[in-house]
Formats: C-alpha cells, sequence, structure tokens
C-alpha cells in the first residue's frame, strides 16, 4: 500500500482559495489522474546521487558563474495560450545553441498546454529534463519517469509535511527531486527531504504576483545545495543579477518564450558571467 497521501486530500488542505490559479491547476490535475494508470513499481534504477540534472547545474555554474534552466511552455493561467503553436524542438535546439544546462518542460494540459510527449521527445537533444508539474500522486511520478525526465518538480506548498516522502519514492524511480518553495516557512520540508535542489519561486503561487527573494538566506540553510531562482526574470540582466546575489542557477520561461531570439537571450546571460568570471 502507497504511504503517500490521497490526493484529494493534499488538493483541499493547500488553504488556497478555489480562484487561487494554483488551486484550479490542482483541482484539474486531480481530475485528469482518473485518466492516468495505476502507480506501479518503479522501472528505473534508483537514483544515485548526484543525478544528472544536478550535475549539469553544478558544472556550469562552476565553470560559468550560473547555470541556467530554459523552459518551454506555451500557456500559464494567468496569461492564457500567450506562446500556442511555437514548435517545441526548434526552440529547445535555440536553447541548447544559446548554452542552456537544462531544460524545463511543462507537463500539465489544461492551463499550460503541456505534454509528457514533449518531454519524451526533447530528449533526442540530450539535455537533462526537468517534468515541470503539480505532482500530488505516484502515478504522477511514474508519468514523469515513463517520461524519460532526469528531474521532477516538488511544490512544498503542496506537497507540505509530506514533500520528504515524494522525494523518496521520485529517488526511487530514478527522478532528481528539484523541491520548489515559495518563502522561508517551508524551509523544513525541503529540509525533511533532503534536498540537493531547492528552487524559490519569486511569484506568490496563490496570486502569481511577483516576490524578491534573495538567496543569503536559503544559502545559510542549504549550504551544499543547488539554489535556483524561478519566476518573474524578463530580461538578461534580471538573470545575472540573481546569479550575482548568490543564486546557482535560474528557470526563465515566459521570456524565453516571447523573445524574438532566444539564443541570443540566453547568451547575453552566460556572456556577461564569463566575463566576470575569467
Amino acid at each position: 500500500m502507497s504511504s503517500l497521501p490521497d490526493p484529494a486530500t493534499l488538493v483541499q488542505g493547500t488553504g488556497l482559495g478555489s480562484r487561487s490559479h494554483l488551486q484550479r491547476v490542482l483541482v484539474s490535475e486531480l481530475a485528469r489522474l482518473a485518466s492516468l494508470a495505476a502507480a506501479g513499481k518503479p522501472r528505473r534504477t534508483r537514483l544515485a546521487e548526484p543525478g544528472p540534472f544536478e550535475a549539469a547545474l553544478r558544472r556550469d555554474a562552476r565553470e560559468h558563474g550560473g547555470a541556467v534552466i530554459a523552459e518551454y511552455k506555451q500557456a500559464s493561467p494567468s496569461l492564457g495560450p500567450f506562446a500556442m503553436g511555437t514548435p517545441m524542438l526548434p526552440q529547445l535546439q535555440t536553447y541548447l545553441e544559446g548554452g542552456a544546462s537544462a531544460f524545463s518542460i511543462l507537463a500539465e494540459p489544461a492551463y499550460f498546454k503541456g505534454s509528457v510527449e514533449h518531454l519524451k521527445a526533447a530528449a533526442d537533444l540530450n539535455l537533462p529534463r526537468l517534468y515541470k508539474g503539480f505532482v500530488i500522486s505516484e502515478a504522477q511520478l511514474d508519468e514523469a519517469e515513463g517520461s524519460g525526465a532526469e528531474a521532477v518538480l516538488l511544490i512544498a506548498r503542496v506537497l507540505k509535511e509530506h514533500t520528504a516522502t515524494f522525494a523518496e519514492a521520485a529517488r526511487a524511480r530514478g527522478l532528481e527531486p528539484l523541491v520548489e518553495l515559495h518563502d522561508m516557512t517551508e524551509v523544513g520540508f525541503a529540509q525533511a527531504a533532503q534536498a540537493r535542489l531547492v528552487g524559490i519561486n519569486a511569484r506568490d503561487l496563490s496570486t502569481f504576483n511577483l516576490g524578491v527573494p534573495t538567496a543569503a538566506p536559503l544559502r545559510r540553510v542549504f549550504p551544499e545545495a543547488v539554489l535556483i531562482r524561478e519566476s518573474g526574470l524578463a530580461t538578461p540582466e534580471d538573470a545575472r543579477v540573481a546569479l550575482r546575489a548568490g543564486f546557482d542557477a535560474v528557470l526563465i520561461g515566459e521570456a524565453l518564450m516571447r523573445s524574438h531570439d532566444p539564443r541570443d537571450f540566453l547568451a547575453r546571460i552566460l556572456t556577461d558571467l564569463r566575463t566576470e568570471v575569467s
């Protein structure tokens, strides 16, 4: 019997209002679970840390002063379908050529227009992939495992005291858990999960309003973890500021999807960083 909590109980216990973007997505994902196969035994070898996703971020942070996780995202609850129809593989190829360390690919279909098939197709480009979803069940971890993704997003605001259990279930499936925090009150959940990849989402996930997180408080708590700044990075300079402020990596989605030249956008981040660390 699974040691993970009932998904419906998780969704009901978020404390978020029914109109919040995050809660709407979670309710949608709860309904989608009916179309997924029941959770099974892991098919991949248990993760031997560090995995390839973490290793890629650490390598580029060390060699270039920072790493970039470049995201493929066609829509969002707050923006709607702002980049629908953008061909995925050509977009990811520009990310690769621009110097991205890894990909983040949306898996949630209703609001973000994502697909597990996108993750599978991206394997051809040979960069580590993050299954960017809203995990509330083992069935989604199985989906992430089956996609071939190297890493999976776990949102502490949703999973709360169960974050560690989900992280363990992810590792059992050969997946690297990236534990996302919204604020410092959630630090204990990431600590219990022994998180090696810790993201801070610059948006309040209940409203998608921007906040201004800093790396220093997280670095004191997670001195050895890869610290990742997520959301709200609209320009190359925004990304450089975050990396100079102590984050090891940044995750950029909307700005790259809107950019007329994603390759140049990424190159402008990394060229300046290379100059600073040389």
